[in-house]
């Protein structure tokens, strides 16, 4: 455990926690996962949760709270809110999706339920977050679609997920194009050819793709015994083989259920940008037996102390493991002008330095995006310049030249603008 760092840079995760996990009195340890989720090192970085949307919650919201005060209470914070349940969302069973996020480092700008729900469509509402990062403007938005699919295998099934997507797919393209989306929840799809999952991979504005890439794992049969070993390091569907709470699901690690699908603009390494190398199934790296409990496993990742404690409060708190990644933040620009003197020799040679920064507030260098710059200066001032600064990287200096060659009042104008994707 750790005080929660005020910087930016994002960590998301994805968590089916299971409806009938007791989370008020938390007897398997969400504190446990929650905290080592925090301490994992990736990329050279380790952070607390920035936002972590949920299924099966309870739908008047209460589920949520309680995440958040366990998250207050692991971080000495009361930064952690619950995003407020829409009144139209509905269920049919097994609660809502929902969500928690950390005010200091992103805030919540609105919070939409959609879809038909119905026995031949989908089983509950799709919720649609839309969030900011602290600090900057709209134009670092992005949406957080967190959804729970309808389970099972089956055509009327697999097409009422099908039904869901859809839904999923008319809400996001009509956001246009440039719009950074998440795509998370529980699938329950059981293999890349299903008709949901090809429907959010479709070509169009809100085209959606998966973060693993590896032809080994992206695409196929994910749940076929006959391929589990192959598909291992990617299932995140059930930790437990010995039923630890009422319902819970204790089959065994041998599904891909749970995902966090992008939009193309999470991809480019502009702006907001997944971090490469950052997704993965927390506490899963394929060691552990295929179908068996995730506590047969030796994952040891850098940065958690207690592996084995942290998978057997997996086994215990819920029947998916949660999927995690870490998202770039944009560029923030700063400008500074050294001091100008009050009068100066008539002819002389007098530069002014200015000093240009990329201020976004990270914990390691790639948690933003470079700042990339433009400078001219006019009236009584001359100079352009171009650069480019990393976060932490101390900014860049350049020199305007004053005009000096008549007496007189001198003014001038510097202008410094940003080409970086959602830059503040």
């Amino acid at each position: 455990m750790y005080a929660l760092p005020a910087s930016a840079q994002l960590r998301i995760v994805d968590y089916n926690i299971a409806q009938n996990y007791d989370i008020a009195n938390d007897p398997g340890g969400l504190d446990v996962i929650f905290d080592a989720i925090g301490d994992e090192l990736r990329n050279g970085f380790a952070r607390p949760i920035d936002v972590i949307t949920m299924q099966e919650l309870h739908e008047s919201g209460s589920d949520a709270i309680l995440v958040a005060s366990i998250l207050n209470s692991l971080y000495g914070t009361s930064s952690y809110m619950a995003a407020t349940v829409p009144m139209n969302a509905q269920t049919l069973g097994n609660g809502l999706p929902g969500l928690v996020y950390n005010s200091s480092t992103v805030s919540l700008v609105n919070t939409l339920a959609f879809g038909t729900v119905s026995t031949i469509a989908q089983p509950r509402s799709s919720l649609r977050y839309e969030l900011r990062p602290m600090g900057y403007d709209e134009a670092a938005n992005f949406f957080l679609y967190s959804n729970h699919y309808k389970s099972d295998e089956g055509t009327v099934n697999q097409a009422r997920r099908n039904v869901e997507a859809q839904g999923v797919r008319a809400n996001s393209d009509a956001l246009g194009e440039g719009t950074h989306a998440i795509y998370a929840g529980d699938f329950n799809v059981y293999r890349s050819s299903e008709p949901m999952f090809q429907t959010l991979l479709a070509a169009g504005p809100g085209q959606a793709f998966d973060p693993i890439t590896d032809p080994i794992y992206a695409s196929g049969s994910w749940s076929v015994p006959s391929q589990g070993e192959i598909f291992k390091p990617i299932h995140t569907q059930s930790p437990a083989t010995v039923e630890a709470f009422p319902g819970q699901s204790h089959t065994g690690m041998d599904d891909r259920f749970d995902f966090q699908l992008v939009t193309g603009e999470f991809l480019d390494g502009e702006g907001l940008s997944q971090l490469t190398g950052s997704y993965r199934a927390f506490g899963n790296d394929g060691s552990h037996q295929y179908a068996g409990a995730i506590t047969t496993g030796t994952w040891a990742p850098s940065g958690v102390t207690n592996a084995p404690g942290v998978l057997a409060a997996l086994a215990a708190s819920s029947d998916h493991l949660p999927v995690v990644a870490d998202y770039q933040i944009p560029a923030k620009l700063g400008v500074q002008v050294a001091a100008t003197p009050m009068s100066v020799t008539l002819g002389a040679s007098i530069s002014l330095a200015v000093t240009v920064s990329n201020l976004a507030s990270v914990v390691a260098v790639n948690g933003a995006d470079e700042l990339d710059y433009t400078l001219s200066a006019s009236g009584d001032l001359s100079g352009m310049a171009s650069g480019i600064d990393n976060a932490m990287g101390g900014g860049n200096i350049h020199l305007v030249m004053l005009d000096t060659a008549t007496p007189g009042l001198k003014s001038g104008v510097i202008t410094v603008s940003s080409s970086s994707q959602g830059a503040a």
